[in-house]
């Protein structure tokens, strides 16, 4: 057995290893379907905030612009996601769901719910509750709008 010392003490440690299960896990959810998570959620604010700009889209997800492009490529590619020049501002771009796409993110979107579910399957719902508000008000998310119900949420309260 490895000494693993101070390591799984730390918030960071265990935050990369919650990191790359809850990738794990939408994978397998997700597995029948050419989606990351990064483009899931990307998805999720576009429906939600159509005309969004890459510049939004990067502070909503924590990522740097050229991440962001190469993880919207392949949906720009398929179809799924549209560009489109914002009025007023000939270099800014905004982005929306086209009609296929919208129907495709709508239709896999519920799969999120189980995915979530497997993800914190080892809690009860009061302490699944409990993380997601201790990591949102760490994260100073807690004070953004947008904890939309879904039918699996709500089941679980």
């Amino acid at each position: 057995h490895l000494d693993y010392g101070l390591l799984n003490g730390l918030g960071g440690h265990l935050f990369r290893h919650a990191f790359l299960r809850g990738q794990q896990v939408f994978s397998e959810v997700f597995a029948d379907q050419a989606i990351t998570p990064l483009q899931f959620m990307t998805l999720e604010l576009v429906m939600l905030n159509p005309g969004v700009t890459h510049k939004d889209i990067c502070a909503a997800m924590a990522s740097a612009p050229s991440v962001m492009t190469t993880s919207l490529k392949p949906l720009i590619r398929d179809g799924v996601l549209l560009r489109e020049r914002k009025s007023g501002d000939g270099r800014s771009i905004g982005y929306r769901l086209s009609a296929k796409g919208e129907t495709w993110f709508k239709t896999i979107r519920p799969q999120i719910d189980l995915a979530e579910d497997k993800l914190f399957a080892g809690l009860n719902a009061a302490q699944r509750r409990a993380l997601l508000e201790a990591v949102r008000q760490l994260t100073e998310r807690d004070a953004l709008s947008g904890l939309p119900e879904t039918e699996g949420r709500r089941a679980r309260r």
